[in-house]
């Protein structure tokens, strides 16, 4: 009997559907060892030593693959394809006597497919003890970082806070951004547009100039004198000009790309892609059999195997006609810091449509799937072709410009119609020079400068992996520990800081201004990187880190008193105890009003919210009701609160589309903002976006949720157009 040793219990199941009877397969369900929960675990006197310990709760599992090793006749360690399943793959074989460590060897099952596992099978390699060194040096960082800054902000604010290496300054990334967006000043411009008929149809265009000067005002008055002119002229065709833009096909996905495009298709958190993506990867039950639908999701690399593309050139040759399959294979260049380890994410076979596996895929794997697929396919088809008309208008001192798309070759488009291409919406007939056109309408288009967005999954994602900073495999629980933290809210897609979070990343840039610099953080990425290449020596990267550590955490602690100083907000109130100054400290429960005098006066108190009033008689003792913000977000209470006890919830202005009751805001258990319907637990509706009072063209039924350009109706699903109050209508 052999036997292949794992992590993971449903990857287990599916090597088993393909091994054979030859073969038993165990899963170590993740870590059997690692650093201590309650103490450093790392003697740093000694070259930062780590003293990993078994885990308690994996005795059992350890006691097993003792046991069925010493019966096997060929032990394979196939844990991922990664630094982390190199190191899990490490303290397996540990464990092991050492008669069982001299039947081992390391494999690796880049998809699990049969294919896969047999040539993983019949490629057996020695642990990669690099990898392992670079592992260990990332999760010592990691350690450093929060379990000797950590400290510092318990000190500071409250304890239960965390910092890391990699999430601090992705904090930070949010951080900046909205600073950026609260000094943001706008600027408010006017544009005249027209729309001309030419005697094959009409189309729009620009004023650009008028009076051989730009025709941007900062005036409405001006813009509205400039077009009553427009009445009196006559317009011509001055120029037209025809452009083929070709769009090549998007490399295929790697760990970021991935994430990025899910989250801009589909709005799945980083966090939830990579959930699904394992699940697509270790297998999924099709047809009474386990199968692995992608290849390993964790890669920074745009390479495909020579098999991987054969197979979709063939797909593509015999199901669309060859008009589609480009004339030589589409190769991708990989960014310069990729390490190419293994290929990108692909399918595992080409023939598992979308379509012929829905049927067993839960809604979200489908949905990734379906992505994955079809980019995989389209990497290997022709660019999409669009032409471009610009045709130029001119009459009097008045001189538009109108451009416009028509798509002429889809290509690639034809499976994977995502990108940042966008088709014009503007029909330009066929015009020729010197045509006469008649200015049909004209409107005055009001537009203003807005602030930068703020960070999405996939624009945070895409920050942070042009920085640099995190690797791939990172993104998702960096994501993660900043929302469990509570440093930010997700609101919408968008992130934004919290009044903690904001605070923390203060403190953090202030007194640990080397550790938690992006340009320093991503040069310990790169020194990480070249551990495995042997370049460096785990010792010595630790070394470098910790010396700038050191010396900020004796910086921060010689100054206490100032660091103290630093969180605390003044206030114009007085201690009704001693008379001195009150200031806004922060506790175990957030914010609260204490004496400067303390610890001398411990005069504290909880900090009173202004109230939203309403014009509205309590029913019960008939005093006015106030908007209050809870621990589950904003309800209704009588302002007689405690005495009178009257409370409901905080109606939005919409009723349920299942049982009519009040759509009110709430607040997860972790802090996000979510709509639902005040007569839970009776009613379970609830939405994740904030509905609109928008009546539907289709039901009448006044409650939409905005969707880009788009509305959808929360009761029943009809889609409809944007319709904007503009004056350019």
């Amino acid at each position: 009997m052999n036997l292949i040793i794992v992590e993971s219990p449903t990857k287990a199941k599916t090597i088993e559907n393909y091994a054979g009877k030859d073969f038993k397969v165990l899963s170590s369900k993740g870590h059997i060892i690692d650093l201590p929960e309650k103490s450093l675990g790392i003697k740093i006197e000694k070259d930062f030593e780590p003293e990993f310990k078994v885990i308690q709760s994996k005795s059992k599992i350890i006691s097993q693959i003792k046991e069925v090793s010493l019966k096997s006749e060929n032990i394979f360690v196939a844990t991922d394809p990664d630094r982390e399943g190199e190191a899990i793959a490490y303290h397996i074989v540990s464990i092991m006597d050492e008669k069982s460590k001299s039947k081992t060897k390391r494999v690796l099952f880049y998809e699990i497919t049969k294919k896969g596992i047999k040539e993983g099978l019949e490629n057996p390699k020695d642990i990669n003890l690099n990898l392992v060194e670079s592992q260990y040096a990332r999760r010592i960082l990691d350690r450093l970082v929060g379990y000797l800054i950590s400290p510092f902000l318990w000190k500071v604010i409250k304890k239960g806070l965390s910092a890391g290496r990699v999430q601090s300054v992705a904090l930070r990334f949010i951080c900046e951004k909205e600073e950026k967006i609260r000094n943001f000043k706008s600027k408010v411009t006017f544009k005249i547009k027209g729309e001309f008929k030419h005697k094959n149809g009409s189309f729009y265009a620009d004023l650009i100039k008028y009076d051989n000067d730009k025709a941007i005002f900062e005036d409405e008055i001006k813009a509205k004198n400039i077009s009553e002119i427009l009445k009196k002229e006559e317009f011509f065709i001055k120029n037209v000009s025809y452009d083929d833009k070709s769009i090549k096909p998007y490399p295929p996905f790697i760990t970021s790309t991935l994430q990025q495009a899910a989250a801009n298709i589909f709005g799945f958190p980083a966090k939830k892609t990579m959930t699904v993506a394992q699940q697509l990867y270790e297998g999924v039950k099709i047809k009474n059999s386990m199968t692995g639908l992608i290849t390993y999701m964790r890669t920074d690399s745009t390479r495909m195997s020579d098999d991987g593309i054969k197979m979709i050139r063939e797909y593509i040759d015999k199901n669309y006609s060859k008009d589609y399959l480009s004339d030589k294979i589409n190769i991708f260049k990989s960014s310069t810091s990729s390490q190419d380890a293994h290929e990108a994410i692909r399918v595992t076979d080409v023939d598992l449509t979308p379509e012929k596996v829905e049927k067993y895929l839960s809604k979200d794997q489908f949905k990734l799937y379906s992505l994955i697929w079809k980019r995989s396919v389209a990497t290997q088809m022709k660019n999409g072709i669009y032409t471009y008309t610009t045709v130029d208008i001119e009459g009097g001192k008045f001189y538009f410009r109108g451009v416009g798309n028509r798509l002429k070759f889809d290509g690639f488009l034809k499976v994977y119609p995502y990108g940042d291409f966008r088709n014009l919406k503007n029909d330009i007939p066929e015009v020729f020079r010197d045509d006469n056109v008649k200015l049909k309408e004209y409107s005055i288009k009001k537009e203003e400068t807005q602030p930068p967005s703020r960070y999405t999954d996939a624009t945070l994602v895409k920050a942070l992996e042009k920085k640099g900073i995190g690797r791939p495999s990172t993104y998702a629980s960096i994501i993660d520990i900043l929302l469990k933290r509570e440093y930010v809210l997700r609101e919408k897609r968008f992130f934004k800081p919290t009044e903690l979070g904001e605070l923390v990343n203060k403190l953090l840039i202030k007194w640990f201004p080397d550790i938690f610099d992006a340009d320093f953080t991503a040069k310990m990425e790169e020194k990480l990187d070249r551990i495995v290449d042997g370049k460096f020596l785990r010792k010595d990267v630790l070394k470098e880190f910790y010396a700038e550590l050191e010396k900020d955490l004796k910086n921060a602690n010689g100054n206490s008193r100032e660091v103290s100083k630093s969180v605390q907000q003044k206030t114009d109130q007085i201690c009704e105890k001693c008379g001195a100054p009150m200031v806004i400290r922060w506790g175990r429960y957030g914010k609260f009003l204490s004496c400067t005098n303390y610890p001398k006066c411990s005069n504290a108190k909880p900090i009173v919210e202004e109230e939203e009033k309403l014009d509205e008689k309590c029913p019960i003792c008939g005093k006015n009701l106030v908007v209050k913000n809870g621990k589950f977000g904003k309800f209704i209470s009588c302002s007689d609160y405690p005495k009178c006890k009257f409370t409901k919830n905080y109606s939005i202005g919409i009723k349920c589309p299942k049982d009519g009751g009040d759509i009110v805001q709430r607040k997860s258990s972790k802090g996000k903002v979510f709509y639902g319907c005040s007569n839970y637990p009776k009613c379970d509706f609830v939405l994740w976006a904030k509905p609109e009072k928008v009546k539907c063209e289709n039901c009448g039924f006044e409650g939409m949720v905005r969707l880009k350009d788009k509305y959808k109706c929360i009761k029943c699903g009809h889609i409809q157009k944007v319709h904007e109050e503009s004056s350019e209508e």
